[in-house]
């Protein structure tokens, strides 16, 4: 039989029971504010700070390429992310995957994107998917406005009808690199692309050379807000504001640049060629005026081209054998260092040249007889210009070359610059002397060979050739102007050859293209042909050629020298039919932009 307790009893019991609840809430007390202020305190703390505080890192824009006229070239806009996001919660996906087709087809239609991939992406357990980056404000607000789930399904699983317009997706603002005039200096300008981690990068030309530059700096802002969230400000509300990248002025005229590029696209698909180069400077000064390649590409759409070599600027990426263009430089080194006088003749009775164990053949493999400085230029005479640059020796010949700017670096701030491979000094025999005299055994990019003839068109005074004018940001401003890199001529000199060049276009194997379709300017010119050197082994391809036609007007005071340039052209292997003809048809076009007024 149990003993009944005494009230006494009951209440002692009572008063322990009591006692040891209150000793385990307060010991579980302890346990939670150990647990919260010191093995959880940064998390709590960082979740209080964002009842009051505000930490915000935005980003500035990317500069913007302006060319010569202040026009757009690139510029950034406003852009999305879009996103498809669902939370954990059993209802919200139920609807989600009920409507997963109807979701996938809408969407992909309207951002254009592989339905298949869209598909793919959103599997059972997914929370936050990617879908596509750079959709501008009219499809976001398409895809915001259209009800891909009604306000009946929805309903259904309770939830409120008001989320049916933009159900499962997440817009995220950002930005866009645009080129409002598409493929207008694609080769110049480059294209903003991502990195192996989706991160934006510069690519080729301007953007690739000055994305560090042009990329816009973060700013930081650390904000105390009050229960209505407006800003505090405190002592310690100092503010770092985002910074817009440095903005890019151009030399480039668009007008000029446009006309240049549809002459030469015709004149590549007419002459069948692997591609086109063409560049248009001003002489006095360096400023590249336009230059072109094709096939070209849309920056606005880079990843539609099939071959990478599309993207690089061939106008100083590419380094090639100039050919018959080299001639009137060799003139001007003999006769500046007097090797040979004005009244030089030379007589070729076989059509070649014999120099130790080879023989240098004439272009024709004709003798073209007794000529003089003019007749040989004219001629395009291969042994007459290797005995003349035998005759100067490549003690002399050497070092001039240099001062013409063969093997230098000329830095125009395009990414995929490069430069020539010159030989060094102690390894030229005789042979590599009387080729590289008519341009065969030397390598120059388009830029460098146009440098060089400007030389004789700016009184033998070498200019940089330039094509960024100015950089500016809020803080300072840069500006390029003409620089004289050397002077490996006398003006005597350089009208000495200028006068033989002249004597090509009139009388030479282009006259009949100069003399029917631009008989009233004064112009100074030459081709070039020359054979593409094999790749993996020595000597040359017997049916692949580079032609090149280099000029400037007028000759007496030039105002701008154009170099037009054909890659392996299927038409014809010589440049008096392919480089010469797209040469007249760029001047024709641009003679009136560059000032140029005819006889």
């Amino acid at each position: 039989m149990t003993q009944r307790q005494s009230p006494h009893q009951q209440l002692e019991i009572n008063f322990k029971i009591v006692l040891y609840l209150f000793g385990g809430i307060f010991t579980a007390i302890l346990v939670l504010m150990f647990r919260w202020q010191v093995l959880e305190h940064e998390k709590w703390t960082t979740r209080a700070q964002e009842q009051y505080v505000s930490d915000q890192r935005p980003t500035g824009s990317r500069g913007v390429v302006y060319a010569s006229d202040n026009s757009v070239l690139a510029i950034d806009e406003p852009a999305w992310g879009i996103y498809a996001s669902l939370s954990s919660d059993e209802n919200e996906r139920k609807v989600f995957f009920n409507g997963k087709s109807k979701f996938v087809d809408t969407v992909s239609e309207i951002l254009e994107i592989n339905p298949g991939k869209l598909d793919a992406k959103l599997t059972p357990d997914f929370r936050y998917v990617n879908i596509a980056h750079g959709i501008d404000t009219e499809k976001k607000k398409l895809l915001e406005e259209t009800e891909i789930f009604t306000a009946q399904d929805l309903q259904e699983y309770g939830i409120s009808p008001v989320f049916a317009k933009g159900y499962g997706l997440y817009f995220e603002k950002e930005e866009k690199r645009i080129y409002p005039d598409g493929r207008l200096g694609s080769h110049i300008l480059g294209f903003v692309g991502k990195n192996e981690d989706g991160e934006d990068i510069g690519q080729y030309g301007v953007e690739g050379y000055y994305f560090g530059d042009m990329a816009g700096q973060q700013g930081y802002t650390y904000e105390e807000k009050d229960s209505h969230g407006n800003v505090i400000l405190t002592v310690e509300y100092e503010p770092i504001l985002p910074r817009t990248g440095k903005n890019i002025y151009l030399t480039i005229e668009p007008g000029i640049q446009s006309k240049v590029e549809r002459v030469l696209k015709e004149n590549v698909n007419k002459h069948k060629a692997k591609s086109g180069t063409a560049v248009v400077m001003d002489v006095k000064t360096g400023k590249i005026l336009a230059m072109a390649n094709y096939p070209d590409f849309d920056p606005n759409q880079y990843w539609l081209v099939s071959d990478p070599w599309i993207y690089k600027n061939r106008a100083v990426s590419d380094v090639y054998e100039p050919g018959s263009v080299q001639k009137p430089v060799t003139l001007a080194i003999a006769l500046e260092t007097e090797s040979i006088d004005e009244d030089y003749f030379c007589v070729d009775d076989d059509g070649y040249i014999e120099v130790l164990d080879k023989k240098l053949y004439t272009w024709d493999l004709k003798a073209d007889g007794r000529m003089d400085l003019a007749g040989i230029l004219a001629n395009s005479n291969n042994p007459c210009i290797a005995e003349i640059g035998l005759k100067t020796g490549l003690e002399t010949f050497y070092p001039k070359l240099l001062e013409f700017g063969y093997g230098s670096f000329v830095g125009l701030g395009l990414q995929d610059e490069t430069t020539s491979y010159i030989l060094p000094y102690d390894y030229w025999t005789k042979v590599d002397l009387a080729a590289i005299a008519f341009g065969q055994g030397i390598s120059a990019t388009p830029i460098q060979i146009i440098g060089a003839l400007n030389t004789i068109a700016n009184d033998g005074k070498r200019m940089k050739p330039y094509i960024v004018s100015k950089i500016e940001d809020e803080n300072e401003t840069i500006e390029f102007g003409p620089t004289v890199l050397s002077e490996p001529i006398s003006k005597d000199t350089a009208d000495k050859v200028t006068t033989m060049m002249e004597s090509v276009v009139r009388e030479g194997e282009t006259k009949n293209w100069f003399n029917k379709y631009l008989p009233e300017y004064d112009i100074a010119g030459k081709t070039g042909t020359a054979q593409i050197a094999k790749l993996h082994e020595a000597g040359y391809y017997e049916d692949r050629m580079n032609t090149t036609f280099i000029g400037f007007a007028p000759a007496d005071d030039p105002k701008a020298i154009i170099l037009v340039k054909m890659e392996e052209p299927q038409s014809s292997t010589y440049a008096v039919l392919t480089a010469a003809p797209t040469w007249v048809e760029i001047f024709q076009e641009i003679a009136d932009d560059l000032g140029i007024e005819g006889d």
